[in-house]
């Protein structure tokens, strides 16, 4: 266990100083070999391998280009002209347009990150142009951003599920009324202060030309989020073939329909897409030998037991686990925190009556709103460098969305049904 302590030593010193988390566990899982067998050293590739053999993951790489074309073919801004033609004539519309808009290119990004990169400058430009307060759209923007990674496809919940042996289609919709939650939630709050804060109306007038062109488009674009879910949840293709069908969607759309992306578009996002999976890949394949050095020393039995023994109240444990999910969501890689961490927190969950399912959803809200959680907050840092606003006045403005991710958070934990209904009522679920 001495070894073991020094390890942890090395993984928390290498992280703190900068080094990537990918590279700290490895180095970590490399050092605690060598000093308790280095015979062991055999097993490093073996896991590296094991780690990423798994058919489910193909699917990331092809949402995140399918998202990426989306982006660069101008698809995602004849969403947000489409939601704005219908909420935008109301006071505070272009707040609800927002998260709205977020909310459906969540069916199509899967990750908040990739909310804030496509949709985040439309949104915050058009919103200083008509009178929001700059910080207020940064954070709503930070804040809508969360619905990506619940709504399907979301990259975190296939890897939840290859990591766990879950279904992929239970997995996408147990996310989509909590993600429908946490939009309604910032919904409700802009409800509440649009007539306090003087929030404007949307006064842009168009032609009827312009409007069918606005509808037209928006539908087509629509058809991206049909494809995907309604093909994975019809049981006509897998997660990995509904991302391929959709990457083939959106070529159609930018190289044929509208004519706005070129082949030398597509070489760059590969290019692209390629260093991301090749980050993504790494943070699975060294988690997954960290995780076999927990293995080696039980923590898993012990961390079980040491919770066990605090209380058998599956209430009590949950706000536990919350609190523990939240810190480890500021600090930690989504992908790492899951593969790390619900391998030894679901079966614990389990054995107090937490369906596997919605535990899942539990730590998938709990590690996104880390995003959005200071001191690290990967998606806020993202939203004010896109806004190019403080991010102390980002963070300050942003307390209200997360005081209502958190009630949001609450009710998931108590009404088990928001996550497990639908994969229930969709034969995806006993």
């Amino acid at each position: 266990m001495g070894e073991f302590a020094i390890a942890m030593v090395i993984l928390i010193g290498t992280i703190l100083i900068g080094i990537p988390i990918s590279y700290s566990m490895g180095m970590t899982g490399l050092i605690y070999i060598l000093m308790t067998n280095p015979a062991y050293v055999v097993v490093i590739p073996n896991r590296l391998y094991e780690g990423i053999n798994q058919f489910q993951l193909l699917a990331i790489p092809f949402f995140l280009l399918a998202s990426d074309i989306m982006v660069n073919a101008d698809i995602s801004g004849k969403l947000f002209r489409l939601v704005k033609l219908f909420v935008g004539r109301f006071r505070g519309g272009l707040a609800f347009v927002n998260v709205i808009v977020s909310m459906i290119f969540g069916s199509i990004s899967g990750t908040a990150l990739g909310d804030i990169a496509s949709l985040g400058p439309i949104e915050m430009d058009e919103m200083d142009k008509e009178g929001y307060d700059k910080n207020f759209s940064c954070a709503l923007t930070c804040a809508s951003s969360l619905e990506s990674p619940l709504i399907p496809p979301s990259n975190i919940a296939v890897l939840y599920a290859s990591v766990m042996g879950l279904s992929v289609g239970a997995m996408f919709l147990a996310g989509i009324i909590p993600g429908i939650m946490l939009g309604g939630s910032q919904i409700l709050y802009i409800l509440a202060i649009r007539n306090k804060r003087n929030f404007p109306k949307s006064i842009e007038q168009r032609t009827r030309k312009q409007i069918i062109q606005i509808i037209v488009d928006g539908l087509i674009t629509m058809g991206m989020p049909f494809i995907i879910i309604g093909g994975v949840l019809g049981g006509f293709f897998t997660a990995t073939e509904s991302a391929n069908i959709a990457c083939l969607y959106a070529l159609v759309l930018g190289l044929i329909v509208y004519r706005n992306y070129h082949p030398k578009d597509f070489v760059v996002a590969l290019g692209g897409i390629a260093k991301q999976m090749a980050n993504i890949f790494l943070i699975i394949s060294f988690s997954s030998v960290f995780a076999w050095v927990m293995g080696m020393e039980k923590v898993p039995e012990a961390i079980a037991a040491f919770m066990l023994s605090l209380s058998q109240n599956k209430y009590v444990l949950l706000l536990i686990v919350n609190i523990f999910l939240l810190i480890v969501g500021m600090w930690m890689d989504t992908g790492a925190a899951i593969i790390l961490f619900a391998p030894i927190l679901a079966p614990i969950m389990y054995k107090v009556g937490i369906h596997p399912v919605h535990f899942a959803v539990i730590m998938l809200v709990n590690l996104t709103l880390g995003l959005v959680t200071p001191p690290v907050g990967v998606v806020l840092y993202a939203g004010a460098a896109v806004g190019k606003r403080k991010f102390e006045e980002v963070v300050k403005a942003l307390v209200p969305f997360l005081l209502m991710a958190f009630i949001v958070l609450a009710i998931i934990c108590l009404v088990p049904q928001t996550a497990i209904w639908l994969p229930q009522i969709c034969g995806f679920l006993d």
